[in-house]
């Protein structure tokens, strides 16, 4: 097809990439390296990319309080030099050297830019799978979550199973020979004492609460007698100390007191239910049947 032969063919798209920040300088340190002259052995190398500048220091002679450095400036025609050395006997490098070593310092400049735009290159690609993966993640339940779950839930079922298993009445029956029924006295009296056994518990657990707020209470009250009686030879930590205690018990006091209203409600609503059970159950019949 003519059409055809004529189209350009498309060309490749590039990747897009976010615009990197532009280096305005490198350093590149060393440590000492205890065979080298220290007129030799380089401690820091910085590189002035925006200025085309390169300034090398050396570390310190043992015995002096300054250092040699060297600064290469490239002007477009030449690098111009400007050499500081601490060792006055000290024989100054050739011109051909410095030149050498103007080179290698160009060369390791591109080799630290390469390796630190290699990095923020690595850094976006990292941030980007993260911002992916942040996008769509999926909870996974930890297997030992898992078990402890399946635990739990065979727990209950053998509570409630032990549950269903056990005889409220059985504790309060007389021995009773054969398949005899239980005469009226006989089941007024299993009636009774379940009822009784129901409300001392009740009472029991009541009286745990009860106690527990009267003992948070009376600290409460010694804990401020005393802090009236010191307060003026506390410090500003103690009355901190002291607010903080406070608060303390007066949250654990209003937490008694809605436990024990709870309880409360909960106990006759408890007496209701094993009462309504009683009636219901066929053992204790008698008491509805009107039988003598």
């Amino acid at each position: 097809d003519p059409e055809e032969s004529t189209k350009r063919p498309g060309r490749r798209r590039k990747k897009y990439e976010e615009p990197l920040q532009p280096i305005r300088k490198m350093t590149v340190k060393y440590g000492r390296n205890a065979e080298a002259d220290p007129e030799t052995d380089v401690f820091k190398k910085t590189f002035y990319v925006a200025e085309e500048r390169i300034r090398i220091i050396y570390h310190y002679h043992p015995s002096r309080i300054t250092r040699s450095q060297r600064i290469y400036t490239n002007d477009n025609a030449h690098a111009l030099r400007h050499i500081t050395q601490v060792d006055p006997l000290a024989r100054r490098p050739k011109e051909g050297q410095l030149l050498e070593e103007y080179q290698r310092l160009v060369a390791e400049e591109r080799e630290c830019t390469q390796g630190i735009r290699d990095s923020e290159r690595e850094w976006h690609s990292t941030m980007q799978v993260r911002t992916k993966e942040e996008q769509n993640i999926t909870l996974i339940t930890p297997y030992y979550d898992i078990v402890r779950a399946k635990m739990e839930e065979s727990d209950e079922e053998e509570a409630e199973e032990v549950k269903a298993q056990y005889d409220f009445l059985q504790p309060f029956m007389p021995v009773v020979i054969g398949t005899r029924s239980l005469l009226r006295e006989e089941a007024l009296t299993v009636r009774e004492k379940c009822l009784k056994a129901l409300k001392d518990r009740l009472i029991e657990r009541a009286n745990i609460i009860q106690a527990r707020h009267e003992e948070e209470t009376a600290a409460l009250a010694k804990r401020q007698t005393n802090f009236q009686r010191d307060r003026e030879q506390m410090s500003r930590e103690d009355e901190e100390e002291y607010e903080r205690q406070c608060e303390e018990s007066m949250f654990r006091i209003h937490i008694l007191e809605q436990r024990l209203k709870r309880h409360e409600e909960q106990a006759l609503q408890k007496y209701y239910e094993l009462d309504a059970k009683l009636r219901s159950d066929p053992r204790l019949g008698i008491l509805t049947s009107g039988d003598m």
